[in-house]
Protein backbone atom coordinates (compact mmCIF):
# COMPACT_ATOMS: atom_id res chain seq x y z
CA UNK A 1 0.00 0.00 0.00
CA UNK A 2 1.68 3.32 -1.24
CA UNK A 3 1.97 6.18 1.89
CA UNK A 4 0.10 8.75 1.94
CA UNK A 5 1.67 11.71 0.47
CA UNK A 6 1.26 15.66 2.45
CA UNK A 7 -0.59 17.81 0.36
CA UNK A 8 1.64 20.70 1.56
CA UNK A 9 4.97 18.76 0.41
CA UNK A 10 3.41 17.90 -2.95
CA UNK A 11 2.38 21.52 -3.88
CA UNK A 12 5.53 22.73 -2.75
CA UNK A 13 7.44 19.90 -5.20
CA UNK A 14 5.82 21.01 -7.83
CA UNK A 15 6.10 24.87 -7.36
CA UNK A 16 9.39 24.64 -6.54
CA UNK A 17 10.95 22.14 -8.69
CA UNK A 18 9.50 23.75 -11.94
CA UNK A 19 11.32 26.80 -10.78
CA UNK A 20 14.80 25.28 -9.82
CA UNK A 21 14.72 24.17 -13.18
CA UNK A 22 14.27 27.77 -14.67
CA UNK A 23 16.60 29.13 -12.49
CA UNK A 24 19.41 26.27 -13.69
CA UNK A 25 18.49 26.81 -17.28
CA UNK A 26 18.27 29.95 -17.36
CA UNK A 27 21.82 30.46 -15.30
CA UNK A 28 24.06 27.60 -17.32
CA UNK A 29 23.84 29.39 -20.42
CA UNK A 30 24.61 32.76 -18.82
CA UNK A 31 27.88 31.08 -16.60
CA UNK A 32 29.34 29.29 -19.98
CA UNK A 33 28.75 32.66 -21.51
CA UNK A 34 30.70 34.67 -19.05
CA UNK A 35 33.16 31.83 -18.85
CA UNK A 36 34.09 32.37 -22.42
CA UNK A 37 34.32 36.35 -22.27
CA UNK A 38 36.56 35.97 -19.64
CA UNK A 39 38.79 33.56 -21.09
CA UNK A 40 38.81 35.20 -24.23
CA UNK A 41 39.92 38.16 -22.29
CA UNK A 42 42.87 36.03 -20.59
CA UNK A 43 43.75 35.24 -24.31
CA UNK A 44 44.13 38.35 -25.91
CA UNK A 45 45.98 39.62 -22.51
CA UNK A 46 48.29 36.76 -23.43
CA UNK A 47 48.97 37.64 -26.78
CA UNK A 48 50.34 40.43 -25.74
CA UNK A 49 53.47 39.92 -24.40
CA UNK A 50 53.34 37.53 -27.52
CA UNK A 51 53.37 40.26 -30.27
CA UNK A 52 55.68 42.43 -28.17
CA UNK A 53 58.56 39.84 -28.03
CA UNK A 54 57.67 39.18 -31.88
CA UNK A 55 58.67 42.70 -32.28
CA UNK A 56 62.37 42.11 -30.97
CA UNK A 57 62.95 38.79 -33.39
CA UNK A 58 65.89 40.59 -35.65
CA UNK A 59 67.55 38.49 -38.95
CA UNK A 60 70.71 38.85 -40.00
CA UNK A 61 72.62 37.73 -42.66
CA UNK A 62 73.54 33.97 -40.82
CA UNK A 63 70.72 34.12 -37.99
CA UNK A 64 67.84 34.87 -35.82
CA UNK A 65 68.49 37.13 -33.27
CA UNK A 66 66.27 37.95 -30.40
CA UNK A 67 67.21 41.44 -28.17
CA UNK A 68 64.35 41.77 -25.26
CA UNK A 69 65.27 44.38 -23.08
CA UNK A 70 65.90 43.70 -19.35
CA UNK A 71 62.99 45.66 -18.65
CA UNK A 72 60.44 43.88 -21.15
CA UNK A 73 61.82 40.29 -19.06
CA UNK A 74 60.88 41.96 -15.89
CA UNK A 75 57.52 42.76 -17.22
CA UNK A 76 57.02 39.13 -17.77
CA UNK A 77 57.43 38.27 -13.67
CA UNK A 78 55.73 40.98 -12.47
CA UNK A 79 52.65 38.40 -12.07
CA UNK A 80 52.36 37.39 -8.13
CA UNK A 81 50.02 34.61 -8.97
CA UNK A 82 50.71 33.11 -12.36
CA UNK A 83 54.02 32.35 -13.62
CA UNK A 84 55.21 33.54 -16.96
CA UNK A 85 57.04 31.26 -19.22
CA UNK A 86 58.56 32.53 -22.98
CA UNK A 87 60.29 30.59 -25.64
CA UNK A 88 61.38 31.59 -28.99
CA UNK A 89 62.52 28.81 -31.78
CA UNK A 90 64.51 29.26 -34.95
CA UNK A 91 63.99 27.80 -37.74
CA UNK A 92 65.74 24.57 -37.51
CA UNK A 93 63.51 24.51 -33.85
CA UNK A 94 66.57 25.66 -31.86
CA UNK A 95 65.78 27.75 -28.75
CA UNK A 96 66.49 31.26 -29.24
CA UNK A 97 65.86 32.74 -26.55
CA UNK A 98 63.48 31.93 -23.58
CA UNK A 99 62.91 30.34 -20.16
CA UNK A 100 61.36 27.42 -20.49
CA UNK A 101 60.73 24.14 -23.48
CA UNK A 102 57.11 24.94 -23.89
CA UNK A 103 55.64 22.05 -25.96
CA UNK A 104 55.17 23.39 -29.46
CA UNK A 105 51.06 23.17 -31.10
CA UNK A 106 50.05 20.25 -32.24
CA UNK A 107 49.39 22.00 -35.71
CA UNK A 108 52.52 23.20 -37.87
CA UNK A 109 52.54 26.58 -38.30
CA UNK A 110 54.90 27.33 -41.36
CA UNK A 111 52.82 30.42 -42.17
CA UNK A 112 52.33 33.67 -40.67
CA UNK A 113 49.49 32.63 -37.95
CA UNK A 114 48.68 32.69 -34.15
CA UNK A 115 47.60 30.05 -32.14
CA UNK A 116 46.34 29.69 -28.32
CA UNK A 117 46.10 26.22 -26.96
CA UNK A 118 46.28 24.51 -23.80
CA UNK A 119 49.29 21.95 -22.34
CA UNK A 120 51.28 21.05 -19.51
CA UNK A 121 54.40 22.62 -18.57
CA UNK A 122 56.45 21.73 -15.18
CA UNK A 123 53.72 19.66 -13.65
CA UNK A 124 50.96 22.93 -14.11
CA UNK A 125 48.22 23.38 -16.38
CA UNK A 126 49.20 26.62 -18.96
CA UNK A 127 47.72 28.38 -21.66
CA UNK A 128 49.85 28.99 -24.23
CA UNK A 129 50.23 31.80 -27.30
CA UNK A 130 52.33 31.17 -30.43
CA UNK A 131 53.26 33.29 -33.06
CA UNK A 132 54.76 32.00 -36.29
CA UNK A 133 56.72 35.02 -37.94
CA UNK A 134 58.12 33.93 -41.71
CA UNK A 135 61.53 34.94 -41.89
CA UNK A 136 63.85 34.10 -45.22
CA UNK A 137 65.84 31.77 -43.43
CA UNK A 138 62.37 29.81 -42.26
CA UNK A 139 59.39 30.42 -39.84
CA UNK A 140 60.36 31.91 -35.94
CA UNK A 141 58.12 30.71 -33.44
CA UNK A 142 57.34 33.02 -30.53
CA UNK A 143 55.73 31.03 -27.36
CA UNK A 144 54.14 32.68 -24.37
CA UNK A 145 52.80 30.63 -21.52
CA UNK A 146 51.11 31.44 -18.35
CA UNK A 147 49.99 29.40 -15.65
CA UNK A 148 46.02 29.17 -15.08
CA UNK A 149 45.80 30.26 -11.72
CA UNK A 150 43.78 33.48 -12.05
CA UNK A 151 41.69 31.96 -14.58
CA UNK A 152 40.58 28.95 -12.26
CA UNK A 153 39.67 31.41 -9.42
CA UNK A 154 37.62 33.46 -11.56
CA UNK A 155 35.62 30.83 -13.17
CA UNK A 156 34.97 29.81 -9.37
CA UNK A 157 33.64 33.75 -8.77
CA UNK A 158 31.68 33.35 -11.76
CA UNK A 159 30.18 30.20 -10.46
CA UNK A 160 29.61 31.60 -7.20
CA UNK A 161 28.32 34.89 -8.47
CA UNK A 162 26.07 32.53 -10.96
CA UNK A 163 24.99 30.40 -7.70
CA UNK A 164 24.58 32.69 -5.22
CA UNK A 165 21.40 34.76 -6.08
CA UNK A 166 19.89 31.24 -8.07
CA UNK A 167 20.27 29.84 -4.55
CA UNK A 168 18.54 32.51 -2.65
CA UNK A 169 15.70 32.97 -5.22
CA UNK A 170 15.07 29.21 -4.54
CA UNK A 171 14.98 29.22 -1.13
CA UNK A 172 13.12 32.83 -0.54
CA UNK A 173 10.50 31.31 -2.88
CA UNK A 174 10.32 27.66 -1.41
CA UNK A 175 9.90 29.79 2.00
CA UNK A 176 7.02 31.79 0.60
CA UNK A 177 5.22 29.01 -0.91
CA UNK A 178 5.35 27.04 1.80
CA UNK A 179 3.96 29.97 3.67
CA UNK A 180 1.25 30.73 0.86
CA UNK A 181 0.41 26.92 0.85
CA UNK A 182 -0.01 26.23 4.27
CA UNK A 183 -1.70 29.60 4.54
CA UNK A 184 -4.01 28.51 1.74
CA UNK A 185 -4.65 25.21 3.43
CA UNK A 186 -6.05 26.90 6.84
CA UNK A 187 -9.49 26.05 5.98
CA UNK A 188 -9.17 22.25 5.60
CA UNK A 189 -6.98 22.70 8.73
CA UNK A 190 -10.21 24.25 10.43
CA UNK A 191 -12.92 21.77 8.97
CA UNK A 192 -10.62 18.66 10.87
CA UNK A 193 -10.53 20.72 13.80
CA UNK A 194 -14.52 21.27 13.99
CA UNK A 195 -14.93 17.64 13.07
CA UNK A 196 -12.91 16.43 15.77
CA UNK A 197 -14.36 18.07 18.49
CA UNK A 198 -17.70 16.98 17.78
CA UNK A 199 -19.14 14.41 20.24
CA UNK A 200 -20.43 11.11 18.46
CA UNK A 201 -24.29 12.37 19.15
CA UNK A 202 -23.52 15.42 16.85
CA UNK A 203 -24.47 15.14 13.48
CA UNK A 204 -25.51 18.73 12.30
CA UNK A 205 -24.18 19.59 8.93
CA UNK A 206 -20.70 21.21 9.13
CA UNK A 207 -20.15 24.70 8.46
CA UNK A 208 -18.96 25.39 4.89
CA UNK A 209 -18.78 29.27 5.19
CA UNK A 210 -15.68 29.96 5.17
CA UNK A 211 -14.29 27.35 3.07
CA UNK A 212 -12.57 27.77 -1.05
CA UNK A 213 -14.90 26.87 -3.42
CA UNK A 214 -12.78 23.67 -4.38
CA UNK A 215 -13.52 22.35 -0.69
CA UNK A 216 -17.23 23.53 -1.11
CA UNK A 217 -18.40 19.88 -2.75
CA UNK A 218 -16.35 18.25 0.10
CA UNK A 219 -17.96 19.91 2.96
CA UNK A 220 -21.54 18.85 0.59
CA UNK A 221 -20.65 15.71 0.35
CA UNK A 222 -19.56 15.39 4.29
CA UNK A 223 -22.81 16.90 5.04
CA UNK A 224 -24.76 14.27 2.84
CA UNK A 225 -23.23 11.62 4.08
CA UNK A 226 -24.18 12.54 8.38
CA UNK A 227 -27.66 13.44 7.10
CA UNK A 228 -27.61 9.59 6.02
CA UNK A 229 -25.75 8.72 9.06
CA UNK A 230 -28.28 10.86 11.31
CA UNK A 231 -31.30 8.85 9.09
CA UNK A 232 -29.46 5.75 9.82
CA UNK A 233 -29.16 5.99 13.73
CA UNK A 234 -32.83 7.48 13.88
CA UNK A 235 -34.37 4.47 12.31
CA UNK A 236 -32.18 2.12 14.69
CA UNK A 237 -33.22 4.11 17.57
CA UNK A 238 -37.23 4.14 16.61
CA UNK A 239 -37.09 0.51 15.97
CA UNK A 240 -34.76 -0.37 19.61
CA UNK A 241 -37.17 1.54 21.41
CA UNK A 242 -40.24 0.50 19.88
CA UNK A 243 -39.17 -3.14 19.80
CA UNK A 244 -38.53 -2.40 23.64
CA UNK A 245 -41.69 -1.02 24.26
CA UNK A 246 -44.08 -4.17 22.23
CA UNK A 247 -42.11 -6.35 24.92
CA UNK A 248 -42.64 -4.84 27.56
CA UNK A 249 -46.36 -4.59 27.23
CA UNK A 250 -47.37 -8.14 27.10
CA UNK A 251 -44.64 -9.45 29.43
CA UNK A 252 -45.97 -7.41 32.23
CA UNK A 253 -49.31 -9.15 31.36
CA UNK A 254 -47.99 -12.34 31.03
CA UNK A 255 -46.21 -11.79 34.51
CA UNK A 256 -49.59 -10.44 35.93
CA UNK A 257 -51.47 -14.16 34.81
CA UNK A 258 -47.93 -15.76 36.46
CA UNK A 259 -49.11 -14.54 39.48
CA UNK A 260 -52.73 -15.28 39.58
CA UNK A 261 -51.67 -18.70 38.52
CA UNK A 262 -49.13 -19.01 41.05
CA UNK A 263 -52.30 -18.24 43.98
CA UNK A 264 -53.94 -21.56 42.15
CA UNK A 265 -50.74 -23.32 41.68
CA UNK A 266 -51.23 -25.46 45.59
CA UNK A 267 -54.52 -27.01 43.70
CA UNK A 268 -52.86 -28.57 40.88
CA UNK A 269 -49.07 -28.91 41.82
CA UNK A 270 -48.44 -26.73 38.84
CA UNK A 271 -46.31 -24.66 41.37
CA UNK A 272 -42.45 -25.72 39.45
CA UNK A 273 -44.20 -24.89 36.38
CA UNK A 274 -44.74 -21.47 37.10
CA UNK A 275 -41.67 -20.55 38.66
CA UNK A 276 -40.56 -21.69 35.26
CA UNK A 277 -42.21 -19.40 33.25
CA UNK A 278 -41.86 -16.90 35.91
CA UNK A 279 -38.58 -16.52 35.35
CA UNK A 280 -38.60 -16.29 32.00
CA UNK A 281 -40.93 -13.78 32.38
CA UNK A 282 -38.31 -11.99 34.44
CA UNK A 283 -35.38 -12.48 32.29
CA UNK A 284 -37.45 -10.97 28.90
CA UNK A 285 -38.25 -8.03 30.91
CA UNK A 286 -34.94 -7.58 32.16
CA UNK A 287 -33.60 -8.15 28.40
CA UNK A 288 -36.60 -5.15 27.09
CA UNK A 289 -35.04 -2.80 29.84
CA UNK A 290 -31.71 -3.53 28.89
CA UNK A 291 -32.32 -2.78 25.24
CA UNK A 292 -34.05 0.78 26.27
CA UNK A 293 -31.20 1.70 28.67
CA UNK A 294 -28.55 0.90 25.49
CA UNK A 295 -30.91 2.42 23.09
CA UNK A 296 -30.32 6.03 24.99
CA UNK A 297 -26.86 5.45 26.26
CA UNK A 298 -25.17 4.50 22.53
CA UNK A 299 -23.83 7.33 20.23
CA UNK A 300 -26.71 8.68 18.07
CA UNK A 301 -28.91 8.89 20.63
CA UNK A 302 -31.37 11.11 20.49
CA UNK A 303 -32.30 11.20 23.87
CA UNK A 304 -30.24 13.95 25.33
CA UNK A 305 -28.10 13.02 28.66
CA UNK A 306 -27.96 15.16 31.51
CA UNK A 307 -24.86 17.01 33.17
CA UNK A 308 -25.65 17.90 37.09
CA UNK A 309 -23.40 17.07 39.95
CA UNK A 310 -23.93 13.38 41.09
CA UNK A 311 -21.81 12.53 44.38
CA UNK A 312 -20.89 8.80 43.01
CA UNK A 313 -21.50 7.64 47.42
CA UNK A 314 -24.85 8.56 47.46
CA UNK A 315 -26.53 7.20 44.47
CA UNK A 316 -24.50 3.99 45.42
CA UNK A 317 -26.02 4.38 48.69
CA UNK A 318 -29.87 5.01 47.42
CA UNK A 319 -29.59 1.95 45.48
CA UNK A 320 -28.84 -0.35 48.50
CA UNK A 321 -32.11 -1.15 49.36
CA UNK A 322 -32.70 -2.90 46.03
CA UNK A 323 -29.92 -5.46 46.00
CA UNK A 324 -29.21 -6.08 50.04
CA UNK A 325 -32.02 -9.02 49.80
CA UNK A 326 -30.72 -10.36 45.94
CA UNK A 327 -27.41 -10.91 47.53
CA UNK A 328 -29.06 -12.42 50.62
CA UNK A 329 -31.19 -14.96 48.36
CA UNK A 330 -27.86 -15.84 46.73
CA UNK A 331 -26.18 -16.34 50.04
CA UNK A 332 -23.47 -13.79 49.20
CA UNK A 333 -21.98 -11.20 51.29
CA UNK A 334 -22.63 -7.39 49.19
CA UNK A 335 -20.30 -5.19 51.25
CA UNK A 336 -19.59 -1.26 50.58
CA UNK A 337 -16.98 0.67 51.00
CA UNK A 338 -18.03 4.08 50.31
CA UNK A 339 -16.61 7.84 50.10
CA UNK A 340 -17.33 11.13 48.73
CA UNK A 341 -16.85 10.71 44.80
CA UNK A 342 -18.36 13.73 42.92
CA UNK A 343 -18.74 13.94 39.14
CA UNK A 344 -20.86 15.21 36.47
CA UNK A 345 -23.50 12.86 35.18
CA UNK A 346 -26.85 11.11 33.99
CA UNK A 347 -28.26 9.91 37.32
CA UNK A 348 -30.93 8.15 36.06
CA UNK A 349 -27.82 6.63 33.32
CA UNK A 350 -25.18 5.92 36.27
CA UNK A 351 -27.65 3.95 37.82
CA UNK A 352 -28.69 1.43 35.32
CA UNK A 353 -24.88 1.40 35.19
CA UNK A 354 -24.53 0.27 38.42
CA UNK A 355 -27.67 -1.95 38.26
CA UNK A 356 -25.60 -3.79 35.58
CA UNK A 357 -22.67 -4.41 37.18
CA UNK A 358 -24.06 -5.34 40.36
CA UNK A 359 -26.57 -7.90 38.34
CA UNK A 360 -23.38 -9.18 36.62
CA UNK A 361 -21.21 -9.76 39.90
CA UNK A 362 -23.84 -11.32 41.79
CA UNK A 363 -24.68 -13.75 38.81
CA UNK A 364 -21.06 -15.05 38.43
CA UNK A 365 -20.12 -15.29 42.43
CA UNK A 366 -21.02 -18.23 43.87
CA UNK A 367 -22.74 -18.80 46.96
CA UNK A 368 -20.83 -17.95 49.64
CA UNK A 369 -19.20 -15.42 48.11
CA UNK A 370 -18.28 -11.91 48.26
CA UNK A 371 -19.28 -8.63 46.10
CA UNK A 372 -17.78 -5.24 47.28
CA UNK A 373 -19.02 -1.89 46.09
CA UNK A 374 -16.40 0.85 46.37
CA UNK A 375 -16.56 4.97 45.45
CA UNK A 376 -13.51 6.67 46.17
CA UNK A 377 -11.52 9.60 44.52
CA UNK A 378 -7.94 10.10 43.69
CA UNK A 379 -5.64 12.68 41.67
CA UNK A 380 -8.78 14.38 39.70
CA UNK A 381 -10.76 11.45 39.11
CA UNK A 382 -13.90 9.69 40.58
CA UNK A 383 -14.11 5.92 40.92
CA UNK A 384 -16.35 3.34 41.18
CA UNK A 385 -15.65 -0.35 41.55
CA UNK A 386 -17.34 -3.38 42.03
CA UNK A 387 -15.29 -5.94 43.04
CA UNK A 388 -15.95 -10.00 43.07
CA UNK A 389 -14.42 -13.78 43.89
CA UNK A 390 -16.01 -15.50 40.75
CA UNK A 391 -14.29 -16.95 38.27
CA UNK A 392 -13.35 -13.63 36.56
CA UNK A 393 -12.74 -13.33 32.49
CA UNK A 394 -9.27 -14.26 31.16
CA UNK A 395 -7.43 -11.38 30.09
CA UNK A 396 -7.94 -12.86 26.30
CA UNK A 397 -11.57 -11.99 27.18
CA UNK A 398 -11.39 -8.71 28.47
CA UNK A 399 -12.23 -6.70 25.55
CA UNK A 400 -14.48 -8.88 24.01
CA UNK A 401 -16.72 -8.95 26.82
CA UNK A 402 -17.97 -5.55 25.83
CA UNK A 403 -19.05 -6.36 22.50
CA UNK A 404 -23.61 -7.29 22.16
CA UNK A 405 -24.80 -10.26 22.98
CA UNK A 406 -21.50 -11.71 23.37
CA UNK A 407 -20.70 -14.14 26.28
CA UNK A 408 -17.58 -16.29 27.38
CA UNK A 409 -17.50 -19.90 25.93
CA UNK A 410 -18.63 -22.33 28.27
CA UNK A 411 -20.90 -19.58 30.64
CA UNK A 412 -24.02 -21.91 32.12
CA UNK A 413 -25.25 -18.68 34.21
CA UNK A 414 -28.10 -16.55 33.12
CA UNK A 415 -27.50 -13.15 31.20
CA UNK A 416 -28.13 -12.14 27.96
CA UNK A 417 -24.54 -10.69 27.18
CA UNK A 418 -25.73 -6.81 27.34
CA UNK A 419 -24.65 -6.01 30.74
CA UNK A 420 -20.87 -4.48 30.07
CA UNK A 421 -21.59 -3.63 26.50
CA UNK A 422 -23.99 -1.35 28.48
CA UNK A 423 -21.86 -0.16 30.83
CA UNK A 424 -19.31 0.49 28.46
CA UNK A 425 -22.12 2.55 26.58
CA UNK A 426 -22.60 4.63 29.33
CA UNK A 427 -19.17 5.54 30.23
CA UNK A 428 -18.48 6.57 27.14
CA UNK A 429 -21.45 9.39 27.01
CA UNK A 430 -19.86 10.48 30.16
CA UNK A 431 -16.15 10.41 28.64
CA UNK A 432 -15.07 7.69 31.72
CA UNK A 433 -13.22 4.43 31.10
CA UNK A 434 -14.04 0.87 32.07
CA UNK A 435 -10.78 -1.31 33.23
CA UNK A 436 -11.66 -5.08 33.81
CA UNK A 437 -9.22 -5.79 36.54
CA UNK A 438 -7.57 -8.78 38.91
CA UNK A 439 -8.55 -7.92 42.63
CA UNK A 440 -5.64 -8.25 44.65
CA UNK A 441 -6.68 -11.30 46.05
CA UNK A 442 -5.70 -12.76 43.03
CA UNK A 443 -9.11 -14.11 41.89
CA UNK A 444 -11.96 -12.07 41.21
CA UNK A 445 -12.75 -9.34 39.00
CA UNK A 446 -12.51 -5.54 39.85
CA UNK A 447 -14.26 -3.57 37.36
CA UNK A 448 -13.07 0.12 37.71
CA UNK A 449 -15.10 3.58 36.22
CA UNK A 450 -13.17 6.20 36.42
CA UNK A 451 -15.12 9.70 36.00
CA UNK A 452 -13.36 13.35 35.93
CA UNK A 453 -14.16 14.48 39.43
CA UNK A 454 -16.07 17.39 39.50
CA UNK A 455 -14.98 20.13 42.45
Amino acid sequence: MQAPSSLKKLLTLWLVGPLLALIVVSAVPGYFLAVRAANDAYDNGLLDPAIAIANYVRENEDDVQVTVPPAAIEALRIDTIDRIFFRVTGPANDMIAGNAFIPLPDLPMDTTAQSLYSTVLEGQAVRVAAISIPRRNGNVLVQVAETTLKRERLLQDILVGALTPAILVAVTAAILFWFGIRRSLLPLAHLRDEIERRSPSDLGAVSGSGAPLEVRPLVFAINQLLARLEQALEAQQRFIANAAHQLRTPLAGLRTHVELMRREAGKNGASTLIDMISGETERASHLANQLLTLARAEPGSSLPIARVPVNLRELVFQSVQAWVPRSLVRDIDLGFDLADAHTLGDPQLLRELLANLLDNALIHTPRGGRVTVRTRREQGFAFLEIEDDGPGIPESERQRVFERFYRLPGTTTEGGGLGLAIVHEIADRHQASVKLLTPPSGHGLLVRVSFSEYE
